[in-house]
């Protein structure tokens, strides 16, 4: 029997099987182009068209007292909303005191006036002075600061056995305050240097960590990456988009300015003894169920929990070395920083066997790391007793914000203050 010649074409037809169409490699490659171009196209109007601008928001409004997620890694709408009467305000928890628990908190006392001091948060909880030296490197590299005096809120938590809570630091981390603060010509090459080591031992992977250094022109290249595409925990998204998708919350949490602020009358100096009088009865008035001037709420949540049981601040060495770093990181982006040493509630630190010679070293150390840099500092240690001074067992209460804002009060404005050692001893 005869057979007939057999080529793909036959073999595909004989076998039932679809026949493939030619594509020459000119249309391949500008199928890509034009797929390239679409993505390429809707990313940009997502970015134009969907997501808010790190510029100037709602002027009806106050941001400096807001704690919400990632306005402190935002340092362009930080920059771009705080008010002319802003100084950067470096802390962790302690901003969470709203006036509804506190109302001489620094939002009602600073913020509902024009006293011509403004406290402007930077941080939020587990915040610690490594996560605050990589945020005061950004900010104070940034050319957008114009007040150079800061404060800095020194939580004691922050110096129990094994470093407090650092292991915390893996999931606080900001990949685009790092970047900032890497790229400074301001920063020293060694305080850069430091910066990179502790972050490496507290778990950010060398990747990222060379991207933004710009190590080699791939890293620089993978730097665009990962702002492209940052990891945050689990979550991924671009580093810039997922900072201004959280421009709206902030907006909402900001309140309105009030009638005395939207005026710009100048207030004056707040009445600190008639804000030390309304503290003590506030105080009094929302601690009815125990004898530590704790709030009832908190109180009755929280009086079994004890997590100051037998803590000491010896064993944290890193985390002295990390305040030191933030002070030197101030030193060089030429910030003036306050430092704000807030007390234990001595009460609850007996009953929890944490002793009082145990304290005073710690107060010492930050006291000696304060004068070692040549930085102010407002020592309350000695109101470790006075009730009302804190809220809780941690956060600066109705009596202990009026003693800060008159302290940073008058630290800017050049005046003495009984709390103040102002840089050199004086």
């Amino acid at each position: 029997m005869d057979r007939k010649p057999t080529g793909a074409k036959g073999r595909g037809r004989g076998l039932g099987l679809p026949s493939i169409p030619q594509v020459s490699g000119t249309s391949l490659l500008c199928a890509v182009l034009l797929g390239v171009a679409a993505l390429g196209l809707g990313l940009l109007a997502f970015d134009r068209l969907v997501l808010p601008g790190n510029g100037h928001a709602d002027a009806s409004k106050l941001y400096d007292y807001v704690y919400a997620q990632g306005k402190s890694e935002n340092v362009d709408f930080v920059t771009s909303n705080m008010s002319d009467d802003g100084y950067l305000c470096f802390g962790s928890s302690e901003w969470y005191v709203s006036k509804n628990r506190v109302s001489m908190c620094p939002q009602a006392v600073f913020g509902e006036n024009n006293a011509g001091v403004d406290m402007t948060y930077i941080g939020e909880g587990y915040d610690q002075s490594l996560w605050q030296a990589i945020a005061a490197g950004a900010y104070g590299s940034s050319g957008k600061v114009r007040n150079r005096k800061v404060m800095i809120v020194v939580s004691p938590q922050w110096f129990f056995k094994g470093s407090g809570d650092q292991d915390k630091f893996y999931t606080k981390f900001s990949y685009s305050l790092y970047h900032a603060c890497m790229q400074s010509a301001q920063l020293s090459d060694q305080t850069k240097a430091y910066l990179r080591r502790r972050c490496s031992e507290l778990g950010i992977d060398a990747q990222r960590l060379s991207a933004a250094s710009h190590d080699t022109p791939l890293d620089a290249i993978n730097d665009a990456a990962f702002a492209a595409a940052v990891s945050r925990g689990v979550r991924w998204s671009a580093d810039s988009w997922r900072l201004r998708s959280q421009i709206p919350n902030i907006v909402s949490l900001a309140p309105t300015k009030s009638a005395t602020r939207a005026s710009g009358q100048p207030t004056g100096e707040p009445d600190w003894n008639a804000l030390l009088a309304s503290a003590e009865a506030e105080g009094q008035a929302a601690c009815t169920n125990n004898d530590f001037g704790i709030y009832d709420e908190f109180w009755e949540k929280n009086h079994t929990y004890d997590p100051e049981l037998f803590q000491n601040f010896d064993d944290a060495a890193d985390e002295y070395a990390d305040f030191a770093c933030l002070l030197q990181v101030c030193r060089e982006v030429g910030f003036e920083p306050l430092v704000c040493i807030l007390p234990v509630h001595g009460q609850w630190y007996d009953v929890s066997d944490v002793s009082s010679d145990v304290r005073q070293r710690y107060y010492q150390a930050i006291r000696e790391a304060c004068q070692k840099a040549g930085a102010s500092y407002a020592d309350f240690s000695p109101y470790e007793y006075e009730k009302y001074f804190l809220c809780d067992t941690v956060h600066p209460g109705w009596k202990g914000w009026v003693r800060i804002e008159q302290a940073f009060y008058d630290f800017v404005s050049g005046n003495d203050d009984e709390y103040l050692t102002r840089a050199g001893g004086r």
